[in-house]
């Protein structure tokens, strides 16, 4: 019998559906049966526990600034015991004592969600492409090749424009001049572009470089839920040229990211 691997969406929906106690059995038979779905399920609850325990953060942190402006110089005495024991206030120091291991357990969680953005994502995982060694170098190196090679993003983009006829490559390289100069947008254009083009063509030229940059630049401009489909995708495909690199991607900050995001 052949289990179907669950995908990121399902394992939100499920997610979801646990903490509202509506959890199945049946997925998580399946997510136990898979490694590698098990394995993103304990991230994705470690994420959600980081965000729920940034929110709880907030909270005790209001309760124990009330507390500590509102308490006396000296401790209240509830009642003495006999032969003079002191007994205070268990109350307070039962806030006192949940403020402080609140504090401490929910720190690197607080940490974690304070420094985890798209943009932090994406100067961590992103490479500039090198077309001496990538797909596509030639001997013949035509006039925007060369610009690229020399990093003349601006040469690049006015070669580009000069072709009068333009193939996946070209689109490819001015969207990679274009991420370098920080034309986000402008380089998400050009790689829809490859994708579109090779969907019509049935062609994979430059489909896979395509992909995984326009995930970056989306990364870059802060919008991880367009990145996520393509990540996933990539992620999937083992024989994928950047799957490796989406592999050592953290799902724990992309899901943070993701959260943030919808802020």
């Amino acid at each position: 019998m052949i289990t179907m691997v669950l995908n990121r969406e399902q394992l939100i929906d499920h997610l979801d559906n646990t903490h509202t106690g509506q959890g199945s059995a049946d997925v998580d038979t399946r997510i136990a049966a898979d490694p590698e779905t098990s394995q993103e399920w304990k991230q994705l609850r470690l994420a959600v526990d980081a965000v729920e325990q940034a929110a709880l953060y907030e909270k005790v942190s209001t309760v124990r600034a009330e507390w500590l402006a509102h308490r006396p110089e000296t401790a209240s005495v509830s009642a003495v015991q006999p032969g003079g024991a002191v007994v205070r206030s268990i109350s307070r120091l039962a806030l006192r004592a949940a403020a402080v291991v609140l504090v401490i357990g929910a720190s690197t969680a607080i940490y974690k969600y304070t420094v985890t953005s798209s943009s932090g994502m994406y100067s961590s995982y992103y490479t500039s492409y090198d077309l001496n060694t990538s797909r596509g170098a030639t001997t013949a190196q035509d006039d925007m090749e060369e610009a690229y090679k020399a990093r003349n993003w601006s040469g690049v983009d006015d070669a580009f424009k000069k072709k009068k006829v333009k193939n996946n490559k070209s689109y490819f390289l001015e969207g990679m001049a274009d991420m370098e100069a920080k034309k986000y947008d402008e380089a998400i254009g050009m790689f829809q572009q490859v994708i579109a083009a090779n969907n019509l063509a049935g062609s994979d030229y430059f489909e896979d470089e395509s992909e995984f940059y326009l995930a970056m630049a989306w990364l870059a401009r802060n919008d991880v839920k367009e990145a996520m489909p393509l990540l996933d995708k990539i992620k999937a495909d083992k024989t994928h040229l950047y799957h490796d690199v989406v592999v050592r991607m953290s799902s724990l900050d992309l899901r943070i990211a993701a959260y943030k995001d919808l802020k």
